[in-house]
């Protein structure tokens, strides 16, 4: 049987690698690099979430959550991402934003203790 609509699911290997090349893209960009103390937080989250996609332990929702996280720090913090962060930026919000996230809250969105 055909469907007439395309399926929303995400392929989970697409989106580990994004994060990997998410978490690479701190030590290849020299402005993020120089500035690590302000963006550090946000690398080691990202971290936290392949090791979610490792442990099976929700990694789609852990992701999408990651996403509201990082545009949460950016904006509060004032940060700047490169535009090749921005890209994997977008692929990733793309890729969760129909993903239920509903039982992953575990503390305020700018709170790195929600992905342990």
């Amino acid at each position: 049987m055909f469907s007439l609509f395309k399926s929303s699911q995400p392929n989970t290997k697409e989106i580990y690698q994004e994060l990997k090349k998410f978490y690479n893209s701190f030590f290849s960009n020299i402005y993020n690099e120089m500035n690590i103390d302000r963006y550090r937080q946000i690398r080691d989250v990202i971290g936290l979430v392949i090791n979610k996609f490792d442990e099976n332990d929700h990694p789609l929702e852990y992701t999408g959550k990651l996403v509201m996280y990082i545009q949460a720090r950016v904006a509060s913090r004032h940060l700047r991402l490169s535009s090749e962060q921005e890209a994997i930026m977008k692929k990733l919000t793309e890729s969760t934003k129909y993903v239920n996230l509903s039982y992953v809250y575990l503390s305020p969105i700018d709170s790195a203790e929600q992905f342990v």
